[in-house]
């Protein structure tokens, strides 16, 4: 009984110690080599600020080790050039692709900003004066502005004006009275999904220039606008 016992102990030893070996000559080394591999990634050369349009000047390859290297990291220029750096990035950042983008804020708003075009929203104050529900984002309207007395206050005949700089406007957006967004009301009810929210302009934003912005302005607390439909324009929603 007790020589049966010893002999057990010896071929659990041996069993244990190929057991070691094995670990030792094959899995070790595999572990160490995955541990010492790396791997070339992409950094930020210099500081970049947010909304800056990246060029391969802006940018500088690493070797680093690969083991433990965050998920996602970005090893491929094609990836991060000509792209829009959505957050502000300093000297040797990594970059990620949550970081860069197409578009600062969306096609739409970059190129009003390349542009150098500026938004202005105005009040609706009648269903007649918006268009009542038809009018829609990317349509061309003209803004004319009824004035009911005179500049001095004095009482006079009424009068419509308008004003050439406030011709061939792009709507922006139109909103209704509680501020939803009448595309997005649209879609809901082309999608099928029930949508009790009216489509009647309250307000519409325009896409204009400094000097048209300032005349909007101007008008909206001297008299009332009207919006005059000119033709269908394409939605960038």
């Amino acid at each position: 009984m007790h020589l049966k016992f010893v002999k057990n102990r010896i071929f659990l030893s041996a069993l244990c110690l190929l057991l070691a070996a094995g670990v030792a000559f094959f899995l070790l080394p595999r572990f160490y080599e995955d541990k010492s591999a790396t791997v070339t990634v992409l950094r930020a050369a210099q500081d970049i600020p947010a909304g800056t349009t990246i060029t391969e000047q802006m940018l500088t390859s690493a070797e680093v080790g690969g083991y433990g290297l965050p998920e996602g990291i970005v090893t491929d220029k094609t990836q991060l050039v000509g792209k829009v750096a959505q957050t502000a990035l300093v000297q040797g950042d990594y970059f990620f692709p949550q970081k860069v983008g197409s578009y600062l804020a969306d096609e739409q708003l970059d190129r009003i900003a390349e542009n150098g075009q500026r938004l202005v929203t105005v009040s609706i104050e009648s269903i007649a004066a918006g268009l009542s529900s038809h009018l829609l984002a990317g349509d061309t309207v003209t803004v004319a502005v009824f004035f009911e007395k005179a500049s001095d206050g004095q009482t006079t005949a009424p009068q419509v004006i308008v004003y050439p700089e406030l011709a061939g406007l792009t709507v922006y957006s139109v909103e209704n009275a509680k501020t939803e967004d009448t595309a997005e009301i649209r879609s809901e009810r082309e999608d099928s999904q029930s949508s009790s929210s009216d489509l009647v302009a309250k307000a519409v934003t325009l896409i204009v220039t400094q000097e048209q912005a300032e005349t909007l302005i101007q008008a909206e607390y001297t008299g009332t606008l009207h919006l005059i439909f000119e033709e269908r324009g394409v939605s960038h929603e």
